[in-house]
């Protein structure tokens, strides 16, 4: 079972969280304080799956694509390199209360 874990404090990850499980009632939305103490650090979201975690934009693009159907476009954005990705995931996440 996959699961998506956020910052249930975070307006656009508490959003993100809503979004994607109403497109799937099998994911399981977690909070991020369910994480180990070392991923809660990370301070990002968190996809799981049976095999393998994924984090910052990794995260994003796996937890959408596992979405199936053309959600699976989002894989264009695997085009662009993971440190720029990782980069812009990490500007947006350290300023995400500032759209609350």
């Amino acid at each position: 079972m996959n699961k998506v874990y956020v910052d249930q404090n975070c307006s656009i990850c508490s959003s993100y969280g809503e979004w994607i499980s109403k497109q799937n009632n099998q994911l399981v939305i977690e909070s991020h304080e369910m994480l180990s103490r070392q991923e809660y650090e990370l301070d990002t979201l968190v996809f799981k799956t049976s095999s393998k975690n994924y984090y910052y934009s990794d995260a994003v693009i796996m937890s959408i694509a596992s979405l199936g159907k053309f959600y699976k476009l989002i894989y264009i954005l695997k085009i662009f390199p993971k440190k720029l990705r990782d980069y812009v995931y990490k500007v947006l996440s350290k300023n995400r209360y500032l759209f609350n």
